[in-house]
C-alpha cells in the first residue's frame, strides 16, 4: 500500500504522519523527515534526519533564487548521498516513511531516481508531498495511479490517522 499526505502548510500533514505512525507501531521505518531544527519557517537551513535520529542539512538558503521555480534554496551537497541512504534504511522489509517531498528536492536527478525505485518495492510507504510539489511528484511516486492522496485540512486532520491506518491493515 502507498498512501500520499498532501495540503496546506501548516494544516497537519507531519502531525498526522506521526499518528500514523504510532497506531501502526512503525517505531523505526525507513526515510527521513524535514524540519528546521527548532529555528522558525524559512530559518537559513533546513534539515532532514532519519528516523532512527541521523541528521543532515537538506538546502540552504540563498540571496536570489535559483532554477526555473524560483526557490531560495539550494540543496546542500551531502542531501543526496544522505537521503539516498535514508530511503534504502537498514531494513529492506520496513515501511518507508517521508516527511515531505517538496520542491527544493526535484532539483536532484539521483534523489529522484531513488525515490522512484524504492517506492516501486513492494513495501509499506506512507509520505508527505508539499501541495505546490505534487503534480510534479505524482507521476514519479505513483505513475499507476493506484496509490491512495489524502488532502489534510483542519476539518478532516482528526480523523485522517485512523483512516490511514486502516489503508495499512488491510
Amino acid at each position: 500500500m502507498k498512501v500520499f499526505l498532501t495540503g496546506e502548510i501548516g494544516s497537519g500533514k507531519s502531525t498526522a504522519v506521526r499518528a500514523v505512525l504510532a497506531w501502526l507501531g512503525w517505531g523505526r521505518p525507513a526515510g527521513f523527515f524535514t524540519h528546521w531544527d527548532g529555528a522558525e519557517r524559512g530559518a537559513a537551513t533546513v534539515f532532514a534526519e532519519t528516523w532512527t535520529g541521523e541528521k543532515q542539512p537538506l538546502a540552504r538558503r540563498v540571496a536570489r533564487p535559483v532554477g526555473s521555480g524560483g526557490l531560495c534554496y539550494e540543496l546542500d551537497p551531502g542531501f543526496e548521498r544522505f537521503a539516498v541512504a535514508a530511503l534504502a534504511g537498514s531494513d529492506p522489509t520496513a515501511p518507508l516513511v517521508v516527511d515531505e517531498l517538496g520542491l527544493i528536492e526535484l532539483a536532484s536527478g539521483p534523489f529522484i531516481e531513488a525515490v522512484a525505485r524504492r517506492f516501486r518495492d513492494p513495501v509499506p510507504v506512507l509520505a508527505v508531498v508539499q501541495e505546490r510539489a505534487a503534480a510534479r511528484w505524482r507521476p514519479v511516486i505513483d505513475p499507476a495511479g493506484d496509490a491512495r492522496w489524502f488532502d489534510v485540512a483542519a476539518a478532516s486532520r482528526a480523523a485522517l490517522p485512523g483512516r490511514i491506518a486502516a489503508c495499512f491493515r488491510g
